[in-house]
């Protein structure tokens, strides 16, 4: 018997090329697709972190100009009876003014790495209760304050202490286990307090307001090699700037513009928004607007040509670009956050 076989064939030339073809169509449209989703991550992702750095940075400015000038529970047209040894370094706790700006510049306060162009605020008020109580009635002619308690309240802290009838500042010189705070001059404290000292306002007692104060400079700096950022210098312990007394609050802030609620006539209304240069008189600012500008982490994430825009103080509609912020040059994401706030210790009749 004669058995038959069939010839075996394999796969032509041109299927072979007509299955690759299909095949780099196929993992052209699965790398274009993965190349779109990892854009639209990346795109989404740097709007976060932008849109995110914007509130981060007003969360932490807004509160502190809302709250200028705020000295406790004593009345708002109390004058605050200083106790330091202050001179050239008066604008740094002179509570009852709250607030000061510099246009475009530093206002001869020392601020590491600062970033020319954009403004700068100094902001002061009594800010957190410092948890401790008078443990009885405080002599006029006494230089400390018993407490109910260990103050816990480091040497060199600078305090505002209120009640109804008065509200004075003074630096501690006490240390932190001690049952009191104390307003003795020396304790190798920057200012110190005044020497003599001076009486105090009341007689405190357990009613009155212990807190610490709270004043800072916001800026924006850039180191070599980083994005800007939102930064403060506090000088709650004296004027030196230490690195204990710089914080880095937020990076990718790129500008910040401030522009100031004037009242001319004494209505206890905004009249007209200001530059800092053009400010006369300090305690006519009722409001501030502010402006920072933020960008994304991520480069090269933006389709096109990215602008921003913000209110000047004037009304009209500044436009910035990458002429401006060389970081929108890197196709990177910006955007303007404004916010107008009112100051609540101002926004009464005196």
């Amino acid at each position: 018997m004669r058995v038959s076989t069939r010839h075996q064939r394999g796969l032509t030339i041109v299927e072979l090329m007509v299955g690759l073809a299909l095949g780099l169509f196929l993992l052209g449209g699965v790398l274009h697709i993965y190349l779109s989703s990892n854009q639209t991550y990346r795109s989404t992702e740097a709007l976060a972190r932008m849109q995110e750095n914007g509130r981060f940075a007003m969360d932490f400015l807004l509160p502190d100009i809302r709250e200028a000038g705020y000295k406790g529970v004593c009345s708002r047209d109390q004058p605050i009876k200083t106790h330091l040894n202050t001179t050239s370094a008066d604008k740094y706790f002179d509570v009852g003014a709250g607030i000061e700006g510099w246009e475009a510049g530093t206002g001869g306060n020392a601020l590491p790495d600062y970033l020319a162009g954009t403004d700068t605020i100094l902001l002061k008020h009594a800010a957190a209760w410092s948890g401790v109580t008078a443990s009885g009635n405080t002599g006029p002619n006494a230089e400390t304050i018993n407490l109910s308690g260990s103050s816990g309240i480091p040497a060199g802290t600078i305090m505002v202490i209120s009640s109804e009838i008065g509200c004075e500042i003074f630096q501690n010189t006490n240390n932190a286990n001690a049952h009191a705070i104390t307003k003795a001059s020396g304790g190798a404290v920057t200012p110190g307090n005044v020497t003599p000292g001076d009486d105090f306002i009341d007689g405190y007692t357990g009613t009155m307001e212990i807190s610490f104060l709270q004043s800072a400079i916001y800026y924006i700096s850039q180191r070599a090699g980083a994005l800007p950022m939102l930064r403060r210098v506090t000088f709650n312990a004296g004027t030196a700037v230490t690195a204990a007394a710089e914080t880095e609050l937020v990076e990718g802030v790129i500008d910040m513009q401030i522009c100031y609620g004037v009242d001319t006539n004494e209505d206890i209304s905004v009249d007209s928004f200001e530059k800092a240069n053009a400010v006369t008189n300090w305690d006519d600012v009722r409001a501030a607007r502010i402006t920072v500008v933020t960008v994304s982490p991520q480069e090269n994430v933006a389709t096109e040509a990215v602008s921003v825009q913000f209110p000047d103080c004037d009304g009209a509609v500044l436009t910035r670009t990458a002429a401006d912020y060389p970081e929108l040059g890197q196709r990177r994401l910006a955007q303007a956050f404004t916010s107008t706030i009112g100051l609540r210790n101002r926004l009464h009749h005196e």
